[in-house]
């Protein structure tokens, strides 16, 4: 029970952390509504930009130890939607940590590669694809997908957790609805329905609110 406590506890400062570095970096950069502002963002390449995608590919290995532990903890209690779940976490785990990895290990070098005249078209059309930023490009789509991919096991652990007494039900019941946005977020993006592909930006908030009583696990024994 602790060790679930303490996982959300450490995703959730990564997460507020992750909130802190956004704001900050993007605080100057004005509205990134056109592929040429968010390329004129992410060419500026300070240590804003690094700490965050590095920060985002903590959390995602964080969420998955957590997600890992969920498993443990309803294997017994639902053996097969607890593994049907657990299928789902290390394919979110892959296609995140290259979303963000990718920001600082290739974005960079296109960015580069951009300045010399002979590179310039090619390495521009790679980058409309490689930015995570940019909603349009490919890295954005699979980063979504892979939220989208998380919703299920979220779903189904958010359902077991729903059983329980407080504050787990309450995290089970935000978890679920995380899982459920997600999903939803993906499918407008395929659909090219802006107020469905909100989905994952609702499902980002309702996980966050439901690692704040998941959370309380740590200190179950003050509260």
């Amino acid at each position: 029970m602790k060790r679930l406590g303490y996982l959300s506890l450490i995703t959730l400062v990564l997460t507020a952390i992750w909130l802190v570095l956004l704001i900050a970096g993007t605080a100057g950069a004005g509205p990134l509504d056109t592929f040429e502002r968010v390329l004129a963002y992410v060419s500026r390449l300070d240590a804003l930009f690094y700490l965050t995608y590095l920060n985002a590919a903590l959390i995602v290995v964080a969420a998955t130890a957590l997600f890992c532990d969920l498993y443990r903890r309803y294997h017994e209690a639902a053996p097969d939607w607890a593994l049907v779940g657990l299928v789902f976490v290390p394919v979110y785990a892959a296609f995140n940590l290259f979303a963000y990895l990718s920001q600082v290990s290739i974005v960079p070098r296109l960015v580069a590669l951009r300045q010399q005249p002979e590179y310039h078209a090619a390495a521009e059309l790679l980058l409309r694809q490689m930015i995570q930023q940019w909603p349009e490009s490919g890295v954005a789509f699979f980063n979504g997908l892979a939220y989208a991919l998380l919703g299920i096991p979220s779903i189904i652990f958010g359902l077991l957790m729903f059983r329980e007494k407080s504050p787990l039900k309450a995290a089970g019941a935000l978890l679920a609805l995380n899982g459920a946005a997600c999903i939803l977020g993906v499918v407008g993006f395929l659909m090219r329905s802006t107020p469905l592909s909100l989905g994952t930006v609702a499902g980002g908030v309702l996980f966050l609110l439901a690692l704040v009583p998941m959370s309380l696990m740590a200190f179950k024994e003050v509260i």
